[in-house]
């Protein structure tokens, strides 16, 4: 047997023995009757050496969930989306329905992540959970379809809304983005966590900038307008699929709620931290994001007008009108563009440890190279680079067109569902049949246990069906085009790329794939 690879079956009794030792050897949260920290016994439990530098609290990683998600800055930008199908009526209560189906979603991976606290998240979860015929091929292929998603909402990020010059002028303003990013995450990695909390007050208090003006300045609409008036603009004949349609918006506004996981071996007491993390990001987030949304609704004046007029993003007119002041609206707009910027910065730190995480396993072409770590920094140079390169290469594509934004928010959306119903799954399958115990001093070194963020009993099994259910619809939804007849620049493609995406690195795990990836690299 290689010294360096070990079979799944073997990797997983190895770190399962190694966490429970850790778990029985602990005397504080600090130090183990080992040496180890608490963290680094949690990491090897799951096979991995403790390597990257622990510079976030819980604060931080909050600050750096919620700026990665940025909800109430997306409802703003997606407004259109769910006006045109739905209407005010189906913007607030699908809203709703996504805010509700994201926390099911986040208590679920926070479980994961409190098990599992590992920078892999939904690749390393599935090799541990799944069944042994199906370890390392369902894996591989959550690996590879997290990253391509990773990587698109990267691109996303840097792009600017609030400006619609020429495609090459796009570009440009997103190679400087780029840019940016990569520096605050290479050059400046060690004050990113103080970073992250500046963001999150900036996030905060520009909720305030914008909800004030539009409440005190803005016009007044009746409560049967926003909560009683539902329409469709795109041929469907039903209200309630072209609500489903149009949750696509509310949807874009949650994604990036586990990208705290790809940070956990950077963030201290990371089983819980992590976990609380991602619930308070969802909670703290989804309220201003309501509170936004339906402040918006109440002022926004004549809807069906905003709608004709074919603005890409209705959110800076109604901005206008609301405070009579054009100026206003540039300033308020000029803010939300910039705090996208944080929202690159914090997509291309998870997207790169996702990638670096990856690459350790040997999985991936070139993988020495990008698995390297600055010894001095404690980050993942290499890695960054890749996907900021990956991010700039995309961005030659104009996403200043709603068209094509439309289609990519579709394929993130379709990459990082898939992940989640896969990694959802595997706990159910492993819940249901109570493989996962409680810890204690006792308990077989053979058995996985559970790590101290959980949902107990049936309550748990309710809340990781009912987390698959949403994922799984919300994923379906994603893949139609917001009209019934489109034309062919309206047609939603996103389908067929995620469908050759997928086919491709199921083709190259069976060409290369298998040969060189056999799961997670037992390292402790």
């Amino acid at each position: 047997m290689d010294t360096e690879m070990v079979t799944v079956q073997e990797s997983k009794r190895q770190s399962e023995s190694t966490w429970n030792d850790g778990r029985n050897l602990l005397g504080s949260d600090r130090k183990s009757g080992s040496g180890l920290s608490r963290d680094a016994a949690d990491l090897a439990r799951v096979g991995k050496k403790d390597v990257l530098k622990r510079r976030f609290g819980l604060t931080s990683i909050i600050g750096f969930t919620c700026s990665l998600m940025l909800t109430w800055e997306a409802v703003m930008m997606n407004l259109g989306v769910g006006l045109e199908n739905g209407g005010p009526a189906g913007l607030v209560y699908g809203y709703i329905g996504v805010w509700i189906g994201f926390i099911s979603v986040s208590i679920v991976m926070g479980e994961l992540a409190s098990m599992m606290p590992t920078a892999g998240g939904q690749y390393h979860w599935t090799s541990i959970l799944a069944p042994p015929s199906a370890k390392r091929f369902v894996s591989y292929i959550t690996a590879a379809i997290y990253l391509a998603g990773s990587v698109l909402q990267s691109t996303i990020a840097s792009n600017n809304p609030q400006y619609d010059p020429k495609g090459w002028h796009v570009t440009l303003m997103m190679w400087a983005v780029l840019g940016i990013c990569t520096i605050m995450n290479t050059c400046l990695g060690m004050v990113l966590p103080v970073v992250e909390v500046f963001i999150l007050i900036i996030h905060v208090f520009g909720f305030f900038a914008v909800l004030i003006p539009l409440l005190y300045l803005g016009p007044r609409a009746k409560a049967s307008a926003v909560f009683a008036t539902s329409y469709e603009l795109g041929g469907w004949n039903d209200v309630t699929l072209a609500t489903f349609i149009g949750m696509k918006g509310a949807v874009a506004a949650f994604l990036g709620t586990d990208g705290a996981v790809h940070m956990a071996e950077e963030v201290a007491n990371s089983s819980t931290a992590v976990p609380q993390s991602m619930l308070a990001a969802v909670l703290i987030n989804g309220g201003m994001g309501f509170g936004i949304m339906i402040a918006f609704l109440f002022t926004a004046g004549d809807i069906s007008t905003i709608l004709k007029s074919g603005a890409a993003y209705p959110f800076i007119n109604i901005l206008e009108d609301a405070t009579g002041s054009k100026s206003a609206a540039i300033t308020l707009s000029s803010m939300v563009s910039a705090l996208q910027i944080c929202a690159g910065l914090a997509g291309i730190s998870s997207g790169s440890r996702m990638l670096w995480a990856f690459s350790r396993e040997k999985a991936i072409p070139g993988w020495q190279w990008i698995s390297q770590v600055q010894t001095r920094v404690g980050i993942p140079f290499h890695s960054t680079v890749v996907i900021v390169i990956a991010a700039g290469l995309l961005a030659l594509i104009n996403i200043g067109s709603s068209v094509v934004l439309n289609i990519i928010l579709s394929l993130v959306l379709q990459a990082f569902f898939t992940s989640y119903i896969i990694s959802l799954s595997m706990i159910l399958y492993r819940r249901w049949k109570g493989d996962i115990a409680e810890p204690s001093p006792n308990i077989p070194r053979e058995v996985m246990v559970w790590g101290p963020f959980r949902l107990k009993g049936w309550m748990g099994i309710v809340n990781n069906i009912f987390a698959i259910i949403f994922s799984v619809i919300m994923m379906f939804f994603g893949c139609w085009p917001t009209t019934k007849h489109p034309s062919p620049s309206q047609v939603n493609y996103s389908v067929a790329i995620f469908v050759g995406v997928t086919l491709l690195c199921i083709a190259y795990y069976f060409v290369r794939g298998r040969k060189v990836y056999k799961g997670p690299v037992m390292e402790a």
